[in-house]
């Protein structure tokens, strides 16, 4: 989520930027559409943790 509002707030026009709070619209679609919100949810969760744990396992890899 954090991702998705600095890419909001750095992106967004500013003739038309209205600051908002976080919500799911933000984020990139998933790959498939998941109609039921909790399911989708999950799934928004899920992709986050996986790109979570790339991240880390990759900074766990630099020399220090």
């Amino acid at each position: 989520m954090m991702g998705a509002l600095c890419h909001y707030v750095a992106n967004a026009e500013s003739h038309d930027f209205q600051p908002m709070k976080a919500n799911f619209g933000i984020l990139p679609p998933l790959e498939s559409t998941i109609k039921n919100k909790r399911a989708r949810y999950a799934a928004y969760a899920e992709r986050a943790m996986n790109a979570l744990e790339t991240v880390l396992e990759a900074g766990s890899h630099m020399p220090a």
